[in-house]
């Protein structure tokens, strides 16, 4: 009798332990902000790992002139980023060419010029012109990191502005839930809050809250970085815009008119 008295007790104890441990896990959640899904504050209690609690926090914008994603850094060429994330064991996925919009209008005044007009042939024309010309230029790659399920696309300028990197994009799976219940999203924000601290350890603290890290914080269109959970960008949008407007100039001298003899 004494043993079974002794048995219901401890089967007691544990239960109210165990409720007790539940429930403090169903309350931490709001303990303190952090960053959520599209830029929103949360609640959520910080990540710290032991050994790694201090944070990169000095000179900030000069350091966003050096930020890289998987060492891809804005300014590469194609060859120097295949051989970047070749070190970091991503594969290329696809490849994405592209003609300066106003060189291709040059190119399609020139094919009519020859009478070709059945668009699958004006398009052949366009193209094989854009080659010869070497105006044809890799716009875009994708490389995907299958054990980790990672995937960064970058971005480049036109060979008007020597084909360089203006734009690097990264996601994971950090958001993906297997279903509703508890379990899942619990894995999930686990997920989340790791991933997220790993971003504050790499870059530091962002100077533009809640998630942006910008290299002139009063100019508009700036170089920095954007993060989301599962999700970073870095760009020089200047360098985009001076593309395109360079390139428009570009073709606008190469148009070939016609020599009016009035």
């Amino acid at each position: 009798m004494l043993k079974k008295l002794l048995t219901f007790i401890f089967l007691l104890t544990s239960s109210i332990a165990y409720s007790q441990e539940f429930m403090d896990m169903n309350s931490y959640e709001d303990d303190v902000e952090f960053i959520g899904e599209n830029g929103e504050l949360e609640e959520y209690e910080d990540y710290v790992e032991e050994g790694q609690e201090d944070y990169i926090v000095s000179n900030l914008n000069e350091r966003v002139k050096g930020f890289d994603i998987a060492g891809v850094m804005l300014g590469m060429d194609y060859k120097k980023v295949r051989e970047v994330l070749k070190e970091r064991k991503y594969k290329l996925t696809d490849i994405e060419y592209k003609i300066p919009e106003y060189f291709s209008y040059n190119y399609d005044a020139i094919c009519r010029q020859h009478n070709i007009f059945i668009p699958e042939n004006l398009k052949a024309c366009i193209t094989g012109l854009a080659k010869k010309d070497k105006m044809q230029y890799i716009y875009k790659v994708s490389f995907k990191k299958n054990d980790t399920n990672e995937d960064i696309s970058v971005y480049f300028t036109s060979p008007v502005t020597d084909n360089k990197v203006y734009k690097i994009e990264y996601t994971n799976d950090v958001n993906k839930k297997y279903g509703d219940s508890r379990n899942f999203i619990y894995q999930r924000d686990e997920r989340r809050r790791a991933f997220w601290y790993f971003v504050l350890l790499k870059y530091g603290d962002p100077n533009v809250e809640p998630n942006q890290w910008l290299l002139d914080v009063e100019e508009e269109n700036t170089t920095g970085l954007t993060a989301e959970y599962g999700k970073l960008v870095l760009e020089n949008k200047k360098q985009e815009i001076f593309d395109i407007l360079e390139a428009t100039k570009e073709a606008r001298r190469q148009f070939k008119y016609t020599d009016y003899s009035f």
